[in-house]
């Protein structure tokens, strides 16, 4: 009952172990899904106020030609500048990056003073490519320029639970940044599994089902093996295949041995006297008592392992199977 109880914890266990590593597994998919779908959203729409922008080049071909929109060479920088109305201005970087990554940082700053970033409409190009990755969540959008923030629509208030992705800085002086939070059911984490976890799920539930606890008590547990203990007590002689069980064990018997032991067996406690042995086996052998002798010494040796089958003798007459 132990060892049960023991395959009944280490099953259950890994049931759970299983269970929670497929549910982490799918949430961290469906959480790089969705900031993948905001970086593609932010790319999405630096483009198109980039578009929006370049339109506007007659208008303000002094500020262009003076501020480049586009990146053209590819090296790293350590610090860039740009001409304003107040001069020049440098900035300088932690680390060397690339010169399209800084011209794109400069983009941003300037494209900001022309056509402010929309959080509205980073938050619908954010929910259509959400959508396109199979993953259905209510999101929004936040917009820090400065110390300001600009919420898209009315989601300033964020669900408890939702994911919030990293916050990403947009611009060269870092006062323009963005960031975004999706909400998603279990019913997501459930339809994101991996088509492998449910195969698992199936196999371990069906461990599970067999190694689940019973609902007998203890008792009830005892008087349950015990029973099945008692049914398997008793003498089980199978003529056919030549197997003798005894107490539900397999002995080793020879073929006139058993013949034998089964016909006191069938007699029920009576006895069985010598002539009618000799007469079923040997009659016409003149040593058939000697026989009778030694077959009976070798069904009483297998039944010495079990003392509750006993032969014995009734003296002058024969012999009887007496169970105690």
């Amino acid at each position: 009952m132990e060892y049960r109880n023991f395959i009944k914890l280490v099953g259950l266990l890994l049931l759970f172990a299983v269970l929670l590593t497929a549910v982490y597994s799918s949430k961290r998919r469906i959480e790089a899904s969705i900031d993948d779908a905001f970086k593609y959203a932010i790319e999405q729409d630096y483009q198109n106020r980039k578009d929006y922008v370049r339109g506007l080049t007659r208008q303000y071909s002094r500020f262009f030609r003076n501020n480049p929109i586009h990146p053209v060479v590819e090296r790293k920088i350590g610090s860039y500048s740009f001409r304003t109305s107040d001069g020049i201005t440098t900035y300088t970087f932690a680390d060397s990056v690339p010169e399209e990554v800084a011209k794109r940082l400069l983009n941003q700053h300037l494209m900001d003073q022309l056509c402010k970033l929309n959080p509205n409409h980073v938050k619908k190009k954010f929910q259509g490519y959400l959508n396109n990755k199979d993953v259905q969540a209510s999101v929004g959008v936040l917009c820090l320029r400065d110390t300001a923030c600009y919420w898209s629509e009315a989601d300033s208030i964020v669900p408890k639970n939702a994911y919030s992705t990293p916050r990403h800085t947009l611009d060269l002086t870092g006062t323009l940044k963005v960031q975004a939070w999706a909400d998603y059911g279990w019913g997501e984490v459930l339809a994101h599994l991996d088509p492998v976890t449910y195969l698992m799920l199936l196999l371990l539930a069906g461990l599970g089902l067999w190694v689940w606890p019973s609902s007998k008590s203890p008792k009830q547990e005892i008087e349950a093996e015990e029973s099945e203990e008692e049914s398997n007590k008793g003498i089980w002689i199978d003529s056919e295949k030549q197997e003798l069980y005894v107490d539900g064990v397999l002995c080793t018997i020879r073929r006139l041995d058993l013949a034998l032991l089964q016909m006191l067996y069938e007699q029920q406690g009576e006895c069985v006297t010598r002539e009618e042995i000799k007469q079923r086996f040997w009659p016409t052998d003149n040593n058939a008592g000697e026989k009778i002798d030694s077959h009976i010494k070798n069904i009483r040796k297998i039944l010495k392992d079990f003392p509750r089958y006993q032969v014995t003798t009734v003296r002058g007459k024969g012999y009887y199977l007496s169970e105690v």
